[in-house]
């Protein structure tokens, strides 16, 4: 792209490419940093527009300092926006390595934090400081609104990101920053105490069949039965970057991915999945759940190719962005599930009901595809079978100590 100064392709060792700008190599010899910057833009006309104008700002202040003749590349001057920038394009910063979804939260919290800070000096800032931070991201968006807690955490958490990655580059302001954040405990949102039952399921069942929506039960029983995040059961639509990119099952600028298949089921019904979070492999003997064969059982034996999960839609593919959560909550309304519980809580549920009918730690940690109980453990949205047992037995050790 001439328009696109910089801009180079790598080929990735599938195929596929990505796209970089990189700096000019006799400016990096003499010092020049960043040397090269990773490029996530889509392949749309939008992408491109943004992907240009992304190249020119890079080429722009990289010709900048080379006009200066100086030797210092663009860097930390003492604010949390030029850390937030170095953060965002220097080579080893770990926000290259996240995942892309995780990449846009981060951004929407960046974006925040340099607004509203961005002009502070890391170096000045106290206690205090953060404190107030914290709580006015936290604020209602409008007088009289409800309070915006996790926007405030996640802000917060970004904050703790930049200051690390700070301190991994010997920034002095830095360590200070990080030293004071680490006395620092912040109110956390509430954990959610809702979880869905196999009562829930039953009327989801019931009414997404009748409503016309087959593919709103199996992916409801998928997910309570086998304890699965919503994604990986329906998939999620990942940004293509590039031409070559785009295989698979796409729609406009993305690309279906990670969502359970026809083929992860083999010919003893043992179904066969890698967490897309974890990545941790489960398996699950189907057999042992009447609730997902009698779903299967509905569809046709010539439709069992591909996504699992497919939108009852004329052009038949997986459900697109929040539309499936969207449909999923009229269905559970007009099945009579309370507003609190959401779609996610068919994991919470699943967890919980294993520790209710008293499953080993492990067992449930390898069933929800954790790498440890603890994680587990934070599903665990304890109920009364759970504490009742306890006493029971405590009850029972106390009858027979004085018999």
């Amino acid at each position: 792209m001439t328009d696109a100064p910089g801009l180079k392709r790598k080929r990735n060792k599938d195929g596929t490419y990505r796209e970089y700008w990189e700096a000019r190599a006799d400016l990096v010899k003499r010092g020049y940093r960043p040397s090269s910057v990773r490029l996530h833009y889509p392949v749309t006309t939008e992408g491109r527009v943004q992907l240009s104008s992304r190249c020119q700002i890079l080429q722009a202040e990289m010709l900048a300092w080379a006009s200066r003749g100086n030797h210092a590349a663009p860097s930390y001057d003492g604010s949390f926006k030029s850390l937030s920038r170095l953060f965002q394009t220097n080579e080893d910063s770990p926000f290259q390595s996240i995942k892309w979804n995780s990449q846009e939260n981060i951004l929407k919290s960046l974006v925040i934090v340099e607004r509203t800070v961005g002009a502070r000096h890391v170096g000045k800032v106290l206690g205090p400081d953060f404190k107030r931070w914290h709580a006015s991201w936290g604020e209602p968006k409008e007088p009289g609104g409800a309070p915006r807690p996790w926007r405030a955490k996640h802000a917060i958490d970004t904050v703790r990101q930049l200051v690390s990655y700070g301190v991994t580059l010997g920034i002095e302001d830095c360590f200070r920053a990080d030293t004071i954040l680490g006395k620092i405990r912040f109110k956390t949102p509430p954990a959610r105490t809702s979880v869905m039952t196999a009562d829930h399921v039953a009327a989801i069942r019931t009414t997404a069949h009748a409503e016309g929506f087959p593919s709103i039960a199996l992916a409801t029983v998928l997910q309570f039965e086998l304890a699965m995040r919503q994604k990986d059961v329906i998939g999620e639509w990942e940004p293509v970057m590039t031409v070559e990119d785009a295989g698979g099952i796409t729609f406009r600028d993305k690309r279906w991915v990670n969502g359970l298949l026809w083929s992860d089921i083999d010919e003893d019904l043992v179904l066969r999945k890698i967490h897309t979070k974890t990545g941790f492999p489960v398996e699950h003997d189907l057999k042992l759940h009447p609730t997902v064969l009698e779903e299967i059982a509905m569809i046709p034996l010539d439709k069992r190719v591909g996504p699992i999960i497919i939108a009852e839609r004329v052009d038949g593919t997986p459900y697109k962005n929040r539309k499936f959560t969207q449909r999923w909550r009229v269905v559970a309304d007009k099945a009579g599930i309370p507003k609190s519980v959401w779609n996610m809580d068919a994991r919470a549920g699943a967890i919980t009901e294993a520790y209710d009918l008293g499953a080993a730690e492990t067992d449930v940690m390898k069933s929800a595809g954790h790498k440890n109980r603890q994680t587990s453990a934070r599903y665990n949205r304890g109920t009364l079978k759970q504490t009742s047992r306890v006493a029971e037995m405590r009850l029972e050790k106390r009858t027979e100590n004085k018999e």
